[in-house]
């Protein structure tokens, strides 16, 4: 499992960081919103204290010969001469979306879209991303951003040069795996990952809701009984009722993204992270 590291210098008490995590687009839907992920991609550009992380599904890649395949449901830019390489079309669009924000880019998770390419083409269009979004992010060759699956991200907070650190976030990042029409098995699952994963804030993908959860882990700091809050988030979706979700019976899922808002300069657990929903 990876473990990715983040740096930031000359960071004060009251500095405030936002990280928003990206997935589950699946661009070449017709049913993906477009225009609001370009407004959100428009959103993270014009912060500069603003980072995203690829959560995965960056794209519909459903290819002619997968049974899920229907000419109605790719999106109205995809053009015939597309359908030689429908993946390739998809994501060089997907790259030149990102392009604005590919230098704020922490990481990128593996999804189960682009792992059905690697199982079934032997092609890793994942890996491919990667190498784009490294390029057209201007980040050197040995920048990593491979997260694989799931992993770990930590962002590690200094007030100055000399490495003197304020704090560091730790981020479980995963696709995600918990299915299902109803919320209850996605937050049983959520809950399990926040009681056993020693991290500050887990997120999922996947599931294509949006929302979040607080957990409050017990422990001793001297003679001093703490509590340690636990943030879980699941990352939303712009897809808006896909063809094979509609056939299995999925209800319709929120449009939307979520927001972390990092302080990491504040003394208490619960007020260095917060998560905003619904955006």
């Amino acid at each position: 499992m990876t473990i990715l590291y983040r740096d930031w210098h000359n960071v004060g008490r009251g500095d405030e960081f936002r990280v928003v995590p990206l997935g589950d687009i699946h661009l070449g839907n017709a049913a993906c919103d477009e225009k609001l992920f370009k407004n959100t991609v428009g959103r993270i550009a014009e912060d500069d204290r603003c980072w995203w992380i690829g959560m995965g599904d960056y794209c519909e890649f459903i290819n002619r010969s997968d049974p899920r395949f229907s000419v109605t449901a790719l999106a109205p830019w995809v053009k015939v001469a597309h359908l030689a390489d429908l993946a390739k079309a998809q994501r060089e669009r997907f790259l030149d979306l990102v392009a604005p924000i590919a230098s704020k880019c922490l990481g990128l998770v593996e999804g189960n879209h682009e792992l059905q390419i690697q199982r079934h083409y032997e092609r890793s269009i994942y890996l491919e991303i990667v190498a784009g979004v490294k390029e057209k992010g201007g980040f050197p060759a040995e920048h990593n951003l491979v997260l694989d699956y799931a992993g770990w991200l930590l962002l590690r907070f200094y007030r100055s040069e000399d490495r003197h650190r304020v704090s560091v976030v730790k981020l479980y990042v995963h696709h995600g795996f918990a299915g299902g029409k109803l919320a209850g098995g996605k937050a049983l699952n959520m809950q399990r990952w926040l009681w056993t994963h020693d991290a500050d804030l887990v997120l999922f993908g996947h599931s294509h809701n949006a929302g979040t959860q607080v957990e409050s882990v017990e422990s001793v700091a001297g003679n001093r009984i703490v509590h340690t809050h636990r943030v879980g988030a699941f990352s939303g979706t712009f897809l808006n009722g896909a063809e094979y979700a509609i056939q299995k019976g999925y209800f319709p899922t929120p449009q939307t993204t979520v927001e972390v808002v990092l302080r990491p300069g504040a003394e208490e657990s619960r007020e260095r992270l917060k998560v905003i929903s619904g955006l």
